[in-house]
């Protein structure tokens, strides 16, 4: 750089600093020289109206070029500011300082303190708790609900949500809100009810998405999973453990292709529209993967057939089935329940054939009765010809 070299500021960059803060913790790091140049910066921010060049920094601060680099660069390595090159101008954007407790959360940063004051004036700075005392804060979670509303709840330990490494976790992996504002307090809302980090909240998160779109619902529908009770999980036959087993694998989608894969078919725009309306009605996809399974081997079909399909998933949201053992459970019971049923309507339908019809029916009959028969059946057959 040279001085007749121009920059400008950054627009939108206003800085608020606590000259305390800088004092106490950056001070003895970045020096007299990195501490007049950042409060230039600050002082002469003009929201980027126009450019500048590096000469009236050096002559309003009376330091050389070289002098001017140096403290820049360490204002730059302290997070102070960040310095861009576009062409032949240069830009400066200017960051807070960080306040006392995040400063001293930062063991990079304490560590160089601590180099420069020693150890005992760094523990003079330390803000500590008096021992034995209980904190009485309210969580979010428990003064607001997922909604936004104040709905006061007992008190829990505080936990914080690093909403910043969500989101960027976020991009990474190509996922979205549906609603931002009202996602972003739900989760937080979430995360302090269930006692999760960000990092859990958002593995769940990506666990449960819809369409790359995180479904507050699902992931409601997967904290609220019990445990199968142990009557139940070892009453499974072999062929339903492997059916759990792979239904617990894999997405719906895939579950779905490897169905229509066996079949030798494809799936249709139909068959994915109604994968998305079964996860809009917070299944899981281990639930849904039975329900699929189960349909299309009941029809006998290549395809989903969407009436059958809802008639089962309308039953199992009436019964809050929410894992893959409750779905094999309730599909077994409805298999034997058709089964029962149709044996009692034969049944029913043997028991009005009359006994005579039977060809191994015997006539028990008495030779008394038999003759009251007859005398009954020739008494019918004079009244019918005298009418």
């Amino acid at each position: 750089m040279r001085p007749i070299d121009s920059f400008s500021f950054l627009k939108a960059n206003l800085v608020t600093t606590d000259s305390r803060d800088l004092m106490r913790y950056y001070y003895p790091i970045i020096g007299a020289d990195g501490l007049v140049v950042y409060q230039y910066l600050v002082s002469f921010w003009d929201n980027g109206a126009k450019k500048h060049q590096f000469a009236e920094i050096l002559n309003h601060t009376l330091f050389g070029m070289q002098r001017f680099e140096e403290a820049l660069a360490i204002l730059t390595g302290m997070d102070l500011v960040r310095f861009y090159q576009q062409q032949q101008d240069y830009l400066i954007e200017l960051l807070p300082p960080l306040s006392g407790a995040d400063f001293l959360a930062n063991a990079v940063y304490t560590g160089l303190l601590e180099q420069k004051i020693g150890h005992l004036a760094l523990e003079e700075m330390r803000s500590y708790l008096p021992e034995n005392v209980q904190n009485l804060s309210k969580k979010f979670s428990e003064v607001f609900d997922a909604t936004g509303q104040v709905a006061l709840q007992s008190a829990k330990t505080k936990t914080n949500f690093d909403l910043e490494s969500f989101k960027k976790l976020m991009v990474r992996d190509g996922l979205s809100f549906e609603k931002e504002a009202s996602d972003v307090v739900a989760l937080n809302h979430f995360a302090e009810r269930y006692e999760l980090t960000w990092y859990d909240t958002y593995l769940l998160a990506r666990e449960t998405a819809v369409n790359f779109k995180i479904s507050l619902s699902r992931m409601q529908a997967k904290k609220e999973q019990k445990p199968l009770e142990k009557s139940n999980s070892d009453t499974f036959s072999p062929q339903e453990e492997v059916i759990i087993r792979e239904a617990k694998a894999d997405k719906a989608d895939v579950f779905l292709a490897k169905i229509k894969k066996a079949r030798q078919a494809t799936i249709t725009a139909d068959e994915r529209k109604i994968l998305s309306d079964l996860a809009a009605m917070s299944f899981l996809d281990e639930v849904i993967n039975i329900m699929i399974l189960y349909t299309i081997n009941k029809t006998k079909s290549a395809n989903v057939n969407k009436r059958y399909l809802m008639k089962i998933a309308n039953d199992f949201s009436y019964q809050k089935v929410m894992t893959a053992e409750d779905a094999v459970l309730k599909m077994r019971d409805f298999t034997e329940r058709k089964k029962q049923v149709s044996t009692k309507s034969s049944q029913e339908s043997n028991s009005n054939i009359p006994s005579w019809s039977n060809p191994d029916y015997k006539n028990e009959t008495s030779q008394e009765e038999q003759a009251k028969l007859d005398q009954m059946k020739q008494a019918m057959l004079d009244k019918l010809r005298k009418d």
